[in-house]
């Protein structure tokens, strides 16, 4: 028998919302560094924003899976401009525990994709949690590609300095920031190239949208409170940047590594890794339990530098194209 979706409808929706509650706020948990009572307080407080209505929410597609007249599950999709500006977002699929293992997930998603084709839209994301091996073998298979990456590793009982392994003539300091102004009008330009990637903006959008985010960001410049803003040093001479955050919402209980840049001239000695190093070195210092990063999904190079250093997977972003009619 094939698989139909059908609309949601406010008594399903009801019977479906505190678990779902319950399975965001354990994938959160980690995401986000934050404690159980945390991730469920974020988790119904994301679900009743983002869900105002129920599944009568405007741009909220929630369809219940049924086979043969049996519901086996169901997904939650966000149309294009709700969660991501050009494109839809699978926010939950979930198929019951009684049907798994049987192809329905990969039934309910081309489902899900069949009715987004047939309204016009031209591309659709998700997101996976690092522990999730089973989902993102499905999305693999659908023809998902990785669109971005997030890592994440603990701080406790961390070695610095001479201590961390850094041979003598790659060791780094991390200076006040001398030259902000020009290493952030090239962020904004290469974030504004991966939104470009990423979600299919026009040039001047995507500009505009990362000079917003990062402004928003730093507000005070290097003076921003928690955020560190260095100079990598190599004996004397400026070798490339860091920028690090010290933990906030909507990651509590993590630090984050936002961009660190080293200049072509000083690349392949080791001072990207003697960076990270210093970084970490430093938010340990202030109490910080974990550091998370994103890696782009196209940076080989940086995700085999992470995963070297002992980061692990937290979560993926995917996304697929879909065909006109």
């Amino acid at each position: 028998m094939s698989l139909i979706l059908v609309q949601m409808d406010a008594g399903d929706f009801a019977r479906r919302r505190a678990p779902t509650i319950a399975s965001y706020a354990r994938a959160i948990t980690t995401f986000r560094g934050l404690t159980v009572a945390e991730a469920e307080a974020e988790a119904e407080r994301d679900l009743a924003s983002q869900l105002p209505q129920g599944p009568a929410t405007p741009g909220q597609l929630l369809r219940t899976a049924l086979v043969g007249g049996t519901e086996v599950g169901w997904i939650w999709v966000s149309l294009p401009g709700t969660t991501v500006p050009g494109s839809a977002w699978i926010s939950s699929v979930e198929v019951d525990p009684p049907f798994r293992g049987r192809g329905h997930a990969g039934a309910i998603v081309t489902a899900a994709e069949n009715e987004l084709i047939g309204g016009g839209v031209r591309g659709v994301g998700l997101n996976v949690f690092g522990d999730n091996d089973t989902a993102r073998r499905l999305y693999d298979r659908l023809g998902y590609r990785v669109t971005a990456r997030q890592y994440f590793r603990p701080l406790t009982r961390l070695p610095a300095g001479e201590e961390a392994g850094v041979p003598a003539g790659e060791r780094i300091e991390l200076a006040p920031m001398a030259d902000y102004e020009r290493r952030i009008a090239a962020l904004v330009a290469d974030y504004a190239q991966d939104l470009v990637e990423q979600q299919g903006l026009w040039h001047g959008e995507a500009e505009a949208r990362a000079a917003r985010m990062l402004g928003g960001l730093l507000q005070r410049g290097v003076r921003t409170e928690g955020m560190i803003l260095r100079t990598v040093v190599a004996a004397g001479v400026p070798v490339g940047w860091v920028w690090a955050a010290l933990p906030a919402p909507p990651r509590s209980g993590m630090g984050w590594l936002h961009a660190i840049e080293i200049d072509p001239p000083f690349r392949s000695r080791g001072y990207g890794s003697a960076a990270i190093a210093a970084v970490e070195a430093e938010l340990a210092r202030r109490g910080v339990p974990r550091i998370g990063l994103n890696v782009h999904g196209g940076n080989v190079g940086a995700r085999r530098l992470y995963e070297r250093l002992d980061y692990r997977l937290l979560a993926q972003q995917m996304a697929k194209d879909l065909p006109g009619l």
